[in-house]
Protein backbone atom coordinates (compact mmCIF):
# COMPACT_ATOMS: atom_id res chain seq x y z
CA UNK A 1 0.00 0.00 0.00
CA UNK A 2 0.66 3.70 -0.99
CA UNK A 3 1.63 5.72 2.25
CA UNK A 4 2.06 9.39 2.77
CA UNK A 5 6.02 10.01 2.55
CA UNK A 6 8.35 12.13 0.76
CA UNK A 7 10.14 8.86 -0.65
CA UNK A 8 7.30 7.43 -2.81
CA UNK A 9 7.60 9.62 -5.68
CA UNK A 10 11.23 8.41 -6.01
CA UNK A 11 10.43 4.69 -5.33
CA UNK A 12 7.47 4.88 -8.04
CA UNK A 13 9.14 6.65 -10.42
CA UNK A 14 12.28 4.23 -10.50
CA UNK A 15 9.60 1.32 -10.68
CA UNK A 16 8.06 2.82 -14.07
CA UNK A 17 11.15 4.04 -15.49
CA UNK A 18 12.71 -0.27 -15.58
CA UNK A 19 9.69 -1.75 -15.90
CA UNK A 20 6.75 0.77 -17.46
CA UNK A 21 3.47 0.66 -15.77
CA UNK A 22 3.25 -3.35 -15.42
CA UNK A 23 5.86 -2.86 -12.42
CA UNK A 24 3.53 -0.95 -10.40
CA UNK A 25 1.88 -4.62 -9.73
CA UNK A 26 4.61 -4.61 -6.94
CA UNK A 27 2.42 -1.82 -4.91
CA UNK A 28 -0.90 -2.66 -6.26
CA UNK A 29 -1.00 -6.11 -4.86
CA UNK A 30 -1.07 -4.83 -1.72
CA UNK A 31 -4.60 -3.74 -1.84
CA UNK A 32 -5.39 -6.78 -2.04
CA UNK A 33 -5.26 -7.34 1.78
CA UNK A 34 -5.60 -3.65 2.42
CA UNK A 35 -9.13 -4.19 4.26
CA UNK A 36 -7.79 -6.62 6.33
CA UNK A 37 -6.29 -4.59 9.17
CA UNK A 38 -9.09 -2.10 9.19
CA UNK A 39 -12.15 -4.32 9.38
CA UNK A 40 -10.96 -7.97 11.14
CA UNK A 41 -7.47 -6.30 13.41
CA UNK A 42 -7.95 -3.28 14.48
CA UNK A 43 -11.42 -4.10 16.82
CA UNK A 44 -9.10 -6.71 18.33
CA UNK A 45 -6.23 -4.74 18.90
CA UNK A 46 -8.73 -1.72 20.37
CA UNK A 47 -9.50 -4.35 23.20
CA UNK A 48 -5.73 -4.40 24.50
CA UNK A 49 -4.02 -1.49 26.67
CA UNK A 50 -0.14 -3.18 25.01
CA UNK A 51 2.60 -0.33 24.63
CA UNK A 52 4.31 -1.83 22.02
CA UNK A 53 2.42 -5.17 19.98
CA UNK A 54 5.69 -7.27 20.88
CA UNK A 55 3.67 -7.01 24.43
CA UNK A 56 1.18 -9.16 22.43
CA UNK A 57 3.62 -12.24 22.65
CA UNK A 58 4.02 -12.15 26.19
CA UNK A 59 0.13 -12.72 26.54
CA UNK A 60 -0.28 -14.86 23.36
CA UNK A 61 2.72 -17.20 24.18
CA UNK A 62 2.97 -18.72 27.83
CA UNK A 63 6.20 -19.81 29.14
CA UNK A 64 9.87 -19.75 28.68
CA UNK A 65 9.55 -19.92 24.74
CA UNK A 66 7.22 -16.59 24.90
CA UNK A 67 9.77 -14.88 26.67
CA UNK A 68 12.29 -16.30 24.38
CA UNK A 69 10.57 -15.09 21.39
CA UNK A 70 9.75 -11.73 23.11
CA UNK A 71 13.15 -11.01 23.07
CA UNK A 72 14.30 -11.79 19.76
CA UNK A 73 12.19 -9.75 18.24
CA UNK A 74 12.55 -6.87 20.31
CA UNK A 75 15.99 -7.06 19.26
CA UNK A 76 15.62 -8.43 15.63
CA UNK A 77 12.62 -6.42 15.00
CA UNK A 78 13.45 -3.17 17.18
CA UNK A 79 17.27 -3.25 15.67
CA UNK A 80 17.43 -4.85 11.79
CA UNK A 81 13.67 -4.16 10.84
CA UNK A 82 13.61 -1.14 11.73
CA UNK A 83 16.95 0.28 10.47
CA UNK A 84 16.09 -0.82 7.03
CA UNK A 85 12.68 0.75 7.29
CA UNK A 86 14.55 4.05 8.13
CA UNK A 87 16.52 3.50 5.41
CA UNK A 88 14.26 3.82 3.01
CA UNK A 89 13.27 6.93 4.40
CA UNK A 90 17.12 8.44 4.64
CA UNK A 91 17.48 7.77 1.22
CA UNK A 92 14.44 9.43 0.09
CA UNK A 93 15.46 13.00 1.99
CA UNK A 94 19.12 12.47 1.73
CA UNK A 95 18.50 12.62 -2.39
CA UNK A 96 16.65 16.25 -1.86
CA UNK A 97 19.47 17.59 0.54
CA UNK A 98 21.80 16.17 -2.70
CA UNK A 99 19.98 18.37 -5.28
CA UNK A 100 19.06 21.01 -2.72
CA UNK A 101 22.44 21.79 -1.96
CA UNK A 102 24.99 19.80 -4.39
CA UNK A 103 26.04 17.59 -1.67
CA UNK A 104 27.74 14.71 -2.76
CA UNK A 105 25.47 11.08 -2.02
CA UNK A 106 27.25 9.56 0.85
CA UNK A 107 27.72 13.18 2.39
CA UNK A 108 23.86 14.01 2.18
CA UNK A 109 23.06 10.30 3.65
CA UNK A 110 25.37 11.27 7.01
CA UNK A 111 23.71 14.85 7.23
CA UNK A 112 20.25 13.26 7.02
CA UNK A 113 21.11 11.18 9.59
CA UNK A 114 22.40 13.77 12.12
CA UNK A 115 19.00 15.30 11.05
CA UNK A 116 17.21 12.53 12.37
CA UNK A 117 18.98 12.53 15.43
CA UNK A 118 18.90 16.00 16.61
CA UNK A 119 15.47 16.14 15.98
CA UNK A 120 14.15 12.79 17.46
CA UNK A 121 16.26 13.47 20.61
CA UNK A 122 14.05 16.88 20.80
CA UNK A 123 11.43 14.61 20.48
CA UNK A 124 8.13 15.65 22.70
CA UNK A 125 5.80 12.96 22.73
CA UNK A 126 2.29 15.02 23.90
CA UNK A 127 2.88 17.06 20.72
CA UNK A 128 3.50 14.47 18.03
CA UNK A 129 0.36 14.09 16.70
CA UNK A 130 -0.75 17.11 16.64
CA UNK A 131 2.88 18.00 15.03
CA UNK A 132 2.59 15.24 12.28
CA UNK A 133 -1.00 16.71 11.46
CA UNK A 134 0.50 19.74 10.95
CA UNK A 135 3.64 18.67 8.56
CA UNK A 136 1.14 15.98 6.65
CA UNK A 137 -0.44 19.13 5.43
CA UNK A 138 2.32 21.10 4.45
CA UNK A 139 3.62 18.12 2.65
CA UNK A 140 0.40 17.75 1.01
CA UNK A 141 0.64 21.71 0.12
CA UNK A 142 3.72 20.38 -1.76
CA UNK A 143 2.26 17.84 -3.84
CA UNK A 144 -0.20 20.26 -5.27
CA UNK A 145 2.30 22.70 -5.66
CA UNK A 146 4.43 20.01 -7.48
CA UNK A 147 1.36 18.86 -9.72
CA UNK A 148 0.64 22.22 -10.15
CA UNK A 149 3.86 23.34 -11.16
CA UNK A 150 3.96 20.33 -13.40
CA UNK A 151 0.73 21.73 -15.09
CA UNK A 152 2.03 24.47 -16.43
CA UNK A 153 5.51 23.93 -17.98
CA UNK A 154 3.41 20.70 -19.73
CA UNK A 155 0.86 20.49 -22.48
CA UNK A 156 -2.10 19.24 -19.71
CA UNK A 157 -3.57 15.76 -19.84
CA UNK A 158 -1.64 15.04 -23.33
CA UNK A 159 1.67 15.20 -21.69
CA UNK A 160 1.20 12.22 -19.38
CA UNK A 161 1.26 10.19 -22.58
CA UNK A 162 5.06 11.52 -23.81
CA UNK A 163 6.73 8.90 -21.97
CA UNK A 164 4.64 6.42 -23.95
CA UNK A 165 5.44 8.01 -26.89
CA UNK A 166 8.89 7.48 -26.55
CA UNK A 167 8.43 3.88 -24.45
CA UNK A 168 5.44 2.48 -25.96
CA UNK A 169 6.34 -0.94 -24.50
CA UNK A 170 6.16 0.42 -20.82
CA UNK A 171 2.27 1.56 -21.41
CA UNK A 172 0.88 -2.06 -20.85
CA UNK A 173 -0.33 -2.93 -17.22
CA UNK A 174 0.70 -6.65 -18.23
CA UNK A 175 3.87 -8.59 -19.68
CA UNK A 176 4.17 -8.91 -23.02
CA UNK A 177 3.34 -12.44 -24.42
CA UNK A 178 6.56 -13.81 -24.99
CA UNK A 179 8.36 -12.39 -21.46
CA UNK A 180 8.50 -14.75 -19.71
CA UNK A 181 10.67 -13.01 -16.89
CA UNK A 182 7.71 -10.52 -16.89
CA UNK A 183 5.43 -12.59 -16.00
CA UNK A 184 7.50 -14.83 -13.48
CA UNK A 185 7.37 -11.14 -11.73
CA UNK A 186 3.51 -10.97 -12.00
CA UNK A 187 3.02 -14.17 -10.61
CA UNK A 188 5.10 -13.37 -7.91
CA UNK A 189 3.71 -10.17 -7.19
CA UNK A 190 0.01 -10.79 -7.18
CA UNK A 191 0.27 -14.96 -6.22
CA UNK A 192 2.92 -15.24 -3.46
CA UNK A 193 3.37 -11.41 -2.24
CA UNK A 194 0.66 -9.73 -1.13
CA UNK A 195 0.31 -12.91 1.54
CA UNK A 196 3.61 -13.91 2.30
CA UNK A 197 5.28 -10.96 2.72
CA UNK A 198 2.94 -7.80 3.11
CA UNK A 199 -0.12 -9.24 4.98
CA UNK A 200 0.23 -8.81 8.48
CA UNK A 201 -1.87 -8.21 11.03
CA UNK A 202 -1.55 -4.86 11.91
CA UNK A 203 1.02 -4.48 14.58
CA UNK A 204 4.11 -1.89 14.50
CA UNK A 205 3.34 1.63 14.63
CA UNK A 206 0.24 1.63 13.49
CA UNK A 207 -1.11 -0.24 16.35
CA UNK A 208 -0.87 2.77 18.34
CA UNK A 209 -3.73 4.04 16.71
CA UNK A 210 -6.16 1.37 16.81
CA UNK A 211 -5.01 1.34 20.69
CA UNK A 212 -5.55 4.95 21.19
CA UNK A 213 -9.31 5.43 20.26
CA UNK A 214 -12.38 5.24 22.19
CA UNK A 215 -14.04 1.85 20.47
CA UNK A 216 -14.41 -0.64 17.82
CA UNK A 217 -15.94 1.77 15.60
CA UNK A 218 -13.72 4.25 16.03
CA UNK A 219 -10.44 1.65 15.25
CA UNK A 220 -12.37 0.34 12.36
CA UNK A 221 -12.95 4.19 10.90
CA UNK A 222 -9.18 5.10 11.34
CA UNK A 223 -7.87 2.07 9.68
CA UNK A 224 -10.76 2.27 6.92
CA UNK A 225 -9.27 6.23 6.36
CA UNK A 226 -6.08 5.24 5.74
CA UNK A 227 -6.85 2.51 2.82
CA UNK A 228 -9.02 5.07 1.07
CA UNK A 229 -6.62 8.25 1.50
CA UNK A 230 -3.80 5.99 0.14
CA UNK A 231 -5.45 4.83 -3.05
CA UNK A 232 -6.99 8.16 -4.02
CA UNK A 233 -3.00 9.41 -3.36
CA UNK A 234 -1.25 6.91 -5.57
CA UNK A 235 -3.55 8.48 -8.74
CA UNK A 236 -2.06 11.84 -7.97
CA UNK A 237 1.14 10.11 -7.62
CA UNK A 238 1.54 7.72 -10.70
CA UNK A 239 -0.11 11.10 -12.64
CA UNK A 240 2.63 13.71 -11.47
CA UNK A 241 5.42 11.11 -11.78
CA UNK A 242 4.36 10.35 -15.42
CA UNK A 243 4.34 14.08 -16.19
CA UNK A 244 7.96 14.20 -14.88
CA UNK A 245 8.77 11.00 -17.14
CA UNK A 246 7.60 12.50 -20.54
CA UNK A 247 9.51 15.99 -19.73
CA UNK A 248 13.07 14.56 -17.97
CA UNK A 249 15.25 12.59 -20.01
CA UNK A 250 16.48 9.31 -19.06
CA UNK A 251 18.87 8.62 -16.61
CA UNK A 252 20.92 6.41 -15.07
CA UNK A 253 19.46 6.85 -11.24
CA UNK A 254 15.55 7.59 -12.19
CA UNK A 255 14.80 8.22 -8.17
CA UNK A 256 17.31 11.03 -8.29
CA UNK A 257 16.23 12.31 -11.70
CA UNK A 258 12.76 12.82 -10.22
CA UNK A 259 13.65 15.05 -7.65
CA UNK A 260 16.27 17.25 -9.42
CA UNK A 261 13.26 17.46 -11.90
CA UNK A 262 10.24 18.27 -9.26
CA UNK A 263 12.61 21.23 -8.07
CA UNK A 264 13.28 22.27 -11.64
CA UNK A 265 9.40 22.75 -12.20
CA UNK A 266 8.66 24.33 -9.25
CA UNK A 267 9.08 28.02 -9.49
CA UNK A 268 12.55 29.26 -7.04
CA UNK A 269 10.03 31.50 -4.93
CA UNK A 270 8.57 28.11 -3.51
CA UNK A 271 12.00 26.06 -3.75
CA UNK A 272 12.51 26.61 -0.03
CA UNK A 273 9.09 25.79 1.01
CA UNK A 274 9.44 22.76 -1.33
CA UNK A 275 12.47 21.59 0.90
CA UNK A 276 10.39 22.43 4.03
CA UNK A 277 7.93 20.33 2.99
CA UNK A 278 10.12 17.27 2.30
CA UNK A 279 12.22 18.04 5.68
CA UNK A 280 8.52 18.12 7.90
CA UNK A 281 7.36 14.48 6.30
CA UNK A 282 11.21 13.21 6.47
CA UNK A 283 11.06 13.80 9.98
CA UNK A 284 7.22 12.69 10.66
CA UNK A 285 7.56 9.25 9.20
CA UNK A 286 11.00 8.30 10.23
CA UNK A 287 10.45 9.50 13.47
CA UNK A 288 7.43 7.41 14.16
CA UNK A 289 9.49 4.48 12.87
CA UNK A 290 12.31 5.32 15.06
CA UNK A 291 10.34 5.59 18.23
CA UNK A 292 8.88 1.87 17.37
CA UNK A 293 11.76 0.62 17.32
CA UNK A 294 13.38 2.01 20.69
CA UNK A 295 10.56 1.31 22.20
CA UNK A 296 11.35 -2.33 21.44
CA UNK A 297 14.91 -2.26 22.50
CA UNK A 298 14.26 -0.07 25.38
CA UNK A 299 11.24 -1.42 26.78
CA UNK A 300 10.66 -4.83 25.59
CA UNK A 301 14.56 -5.58 25.57
CA UNK A 302 16.19 -3.57 28.16
CA UNK A 303 13.99 -2.78 31.02
CA UNK A 304 12.11 -6.47 30.59
CA UNK A 305 15.62 -8.26 30.78
CA UNK A 306 18.79 -6.41 31.51
CA UNK A 307 17.70 -4.06 34.07
CA UNK A 308 13.79 -4.70 35.52
CA UNK A 309 14.43 -1.09 37.96
CA UNK A 310 15.91 0.80 35.57
CA UNK A 311 15.13 4.18 36.68
CA UNK A 312 12.97 6.44 34.66
CA UNK A 313 16.75 8.83 33.68
CA UNK A 314 18.83 5.31 32.86
CA UNK A 315 15.16 4.05 30.65
CA UNK A 316 15.66 8.12 28.91
CA UNK A 317 19.53 7.85 28.33
CA UNK A 318 18.60 4.45 27.04
CA UNK A 319 16.23 5.32 24.82
CA UNK A 320 18.63 8.15 23.38
CA UNK A 321 21.07 5.69 22.77
CA UNK A 322 19.00 3.70 20.50
CA UNK A 323 18.23 6.12 18.65
CA UNK A 324 21.22 7.14 17.90
CA UNK A 325 22.51 3.30 16.77
CA UNK A 326 19.26 2.71 15.25
CA UNK A 327 19.76 5.79 12.94
CA UNK A 328 23.63 5.28 12.40
CA UNK A 329 23.08 1.60 11.72
CA UNK A 330 20.59 2.47 8.36
CA UNK A 331 22.83 5.28 7.54
CA UNK A 332 25.33 2.40 6.99
CA UNK A 333 22.99 0.32 4.99
CA UNK A 334 22.19 3.45 3.32
CA UNK A 335 25.45 3.85 1.70
CA UNK A 336 25.20 0.44 0.52
CA UNK A 337 21.93 0.25 -1.22
CA UNK A 338 21.81 1.50 -4.96
CA UNK A 339 18.00 2.29 -5.25
CA UNK A 340 14.78 2.16 -3.06
CA UNK A 341 13.27 -0.98 -5.38
CA UNK A 342 16.12 -3.65 -4.14
CA UNK A 343 16.00 -2.65 -0.57
CA UNK A 344 12.08 -3.19 -0.38
CA UNK A 345 11.90 -6.49 -2.24
CA UNK A 346 15.02 -7.21 0.34
CA UNK A 347 12.63 -6.57 3.30
CA UNK A 348 9.91 -8.69 1.14
CA UNK A 349 12.15 -11.47 1.17
CA UNK A 350 13.16 -11.04 4.96
CA UNK A 351 9.69 -11.18 6.08
CA UNK A 352 8.66 -14.22 3.35
CA UNK A 353 6.64 -16.91 4.70
CA UNK A 354 6.87 -15.31 8.44
CA UNK A 355 3.47 -13.04 7.41
CA UNK A 356 0.77 -16.05 7.89
CA UNK A 357 2.11 -16.43 11.42
CA UNK A 358 1.27 -13.50 12.03
CA UNK A 359 -2.43 -14.08 10.73
CA UNK A 360 -3.13 -17.37 11.58
CA UNK A 361 -1.63 -17.24 15.83
CA UNK A 362 -4.72 -15.23 16.18
CA UNK A 363 -7.43 -18.56 15.55
CA UNK A 364 -5.11 -21.59 15.54
CA UNK A 365 -3.96 -22.12 19.03
CA UNK A 366 -1.48 -24.87 17.99
CA UNK A 367 1.10 -22.48 16.96
CA UNK A 368 3.31 -22.04 19.53
CA UNK A 369 6.59 -19.17 20.29
CA UNK A 370 8.57 -21.84 18.48
CA UNK A 371 6.38 -21.52 15.12
CA UNK A 372 7.13 -17.60 15.10
CA UNK A 373 10.33 -17.63 16.14
CA UNK A 374 11.81 -20.48 13.43
CA UNK A 375 9.68 -18.28 10.81
CA UNK A 376 11.66 -15.19 11.62
CA UNK A 377 15.09 -16.99 11.87
CA UNK A 378 14.54 -18.90 8.46
CA UNK A 379 13.82 -16.21 6.45
CA UNK A 380 16.30 -14.09 7.17
CA UNK A 381 18.76 -16.75 7.16
CA UNK A 382 17.58 -17.72 3.70
CA UNK A 383 17.61 -14.29 2.75
CA UNK A 384 20.91 -13.98 3.24
CA UNK A 385 21.79 -17.79 1.94
CA UNK A 386 20.40 -17.70 -1.65
CA UNK A 387 21.70 -15.64 -3.66
CA UNK A 388 24.69 -17.93 -3.50
CA UNK A 389 22.77 -21.07 -4.49
CA UNK A 390 20.47 -19.10 -7.18
CA UNK A 391 22.22 -19.76 -10.22
CA UNK A 392 21.78 -23.43 -9.03
CA UNK A 393 18.29 -23.70 -8.56
CA UNK A 394 15.70 -24.31 -12.04
CA UNK A 395 14.64 -20.25 -11.17
CA UNK A 396 18.35 -18.89 -12.67
CA UNK A 397 16.36 -17.33 -15.65
CA UNK A 398 14.12 -15.97 -13.64
CA UNK A 399 15.46 -12.20 -12.14
CA UNK A 400 16.95 -13.12 -8.64
CA UNK A 401 14.85 -10.71 -6.04
CA UNK A 402 11.38 -12.22 -7.23
CA UNK A 403 13.12 -15.70 -7.47
CA UNK A 404 14.21 -15.21 -3.84
CA UNK A 405 11.17 -14.44 -2.50
CA UNK A 406 9.28 -17.14 -3.91
CA UNK A 407 11.79 -19.87 -2.66
CA UNK A 408 12.47 -17.89 0.91
CA UNK A 409 8.91 -18.83 1.03
CA UNK A 410 8.40 -22.20 0.20
CA UNK A 411 11.53 -22.68 2.80
CA UNK A 412 10.53 -20.73 5.65
CA UNK A 413 6.97 -22.42 5.80
CA UNK A 414 7.89 -26.11 5.67
CA UNK A 415 9.85 -24.84 8.29
CA UNK A 416 7.34 -23.13 10.78
CA UNK A 417 4.86 -25.98 9.94
CA UNK A 418 7.46 -28.74 11.05
CA UNK A 419 8.58 -26.59 13.91
CA UNK A 420 4.96 -26.47 14.93
CA UNK A 421 4.26 -29.96 15.15
CA UNK A 422 7.48 -31.19 16.71
CA UNK A 423 6.96 -28.55 19.31
CA UNK A 424 4.72 -28.79 22.96
CA UNK A 425 1.31 -27.80 22.17
CA UNK A 426 -0.28 -25.34 24.13
CA UNK A 427 -3.33 -24.78 22.73
CA UNK A 428 -5.67 -25.30 25.67
CA UNK A 429 -4.21 -22.56 27.58
CA UNK A 430 -3.87 -20.43 24.53
CA UNK A 431 -7.49 -21.20 24.02
CA UNK A 432 -8.60 -19.63 27.60
CA UNK A 433 -6.79 -16.24 26.63
CA UNK A 434 -7.64 -15.52 23.00
CA UNK A 435 -11.35 -16.54 22.47
CA UNK A 436 -12.13 -13.54 24.49
CA UNK A 437 -10.45 -11.61 22.37
CA UNK A 438 -11.35 -13.21 19.01
CA UNK A 439 -15.33 -13.99 19.95
CA UNK A 440 -15.48 -16.89 17.64
CA UNK A 441 -13.12 -18.07 14.76
CA UNK A 442 -16.46 -18.49 12.64
CA UNK A 443 -16.86 -14.86 12.56
CA UNK A 444 -12.91 -13.78 12.51
CA UNK A 445 -12.83 -16.08 9.18
CA UNK A 446 -15.99 -14.97 7.88
CA UNK A 447 -14.02 -11.29 8.41
CA UNK A 448 -11.38 -12.12 6.60
CA UNK A 449 -12.78 -13.36 4.05
CA UNK A 450 -14.87 -10.52 3.28
CA UNK A 451 -11.98 -8.08 3.96
CA UNK A 452 -9.99 -9.99 1.42
CA UNK A 453 -12.63 -9.81 -1.33
CA UNK A 454 -13.03 -6.15 -0.86
CA UNK A 455 -9.41 -5.80 -1.22
CA UNK A 456 -9.80 -8.01 -4.51
CA UNK A 457 -11.99 -5.68 -5.78
CA UNK A 458 -10.62 -2.52 -4.68
CA UNK A 459 -7.13 -3.41 -6.39
CA UNK A 460 -9.40 -4.76 -9.92
CA UNK A 461 -11.00 -1.64 -9.71
CA UNK A 462 -7.49 0.41 -9.61
CA UNK A 463 -6.09 -1.53 -12.39
CA UNK A 464 -9.26 -1.12 -14.46
CA UNK A 465 -9.20 2.62 -13.92
CA UNK A 466 -5.92 2.89 -15.24
CA UNK A 467 -5.99 0.72 -17.85
CA UNK A 468 -8.91 2.92 -19.17
CA UNK A 469 -7.00 5.95 -18.66
CA UNK A 470 -4.12 4.79 -20.45
CA UNK A 471 -6.25 3.41 -23.29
Amino acid sequence: MLKLSLDQGQFLSGIIAQYGMKGLWLVWCGIIGSFVIPLVFAPLWQKMNFITDNQFLLFRFPGRSGRMLHLFRAVYVGGLVVSLSLCFHLLGFSRVLQTYFGLSDNLAICYSGVILCLYSLKNMFGLKFKIDVLNALIYLSCLILIFISVWQVSDGWDSMYAYFDKYPEKKSLLPAENDQAGWFILFVFIGIQWWSCNLFDGGGPEMARFTAVKNKKHAVSSGLLAVVFSVILSFFFIAHILFILGASDASTNQELSYVQSVFNVVPVAFKSFLLLGFFVMFISVSESVLIWGTSFLTIDAYKEYLNPTASEKKIRFISYFSMVFLTSLAVVFAVQIDNMQSLIKLSFSIAAGVAPVYILRWIWFRINAWSQLSAMFSSGFFTLLYPMFHDLLPFKEFPMEESRILVVTLLTTAVWLLVTFLTPNHSDTVYLKMMPIIESRKRFVKRFVLALLFGALLTGGVSIIWWKILL
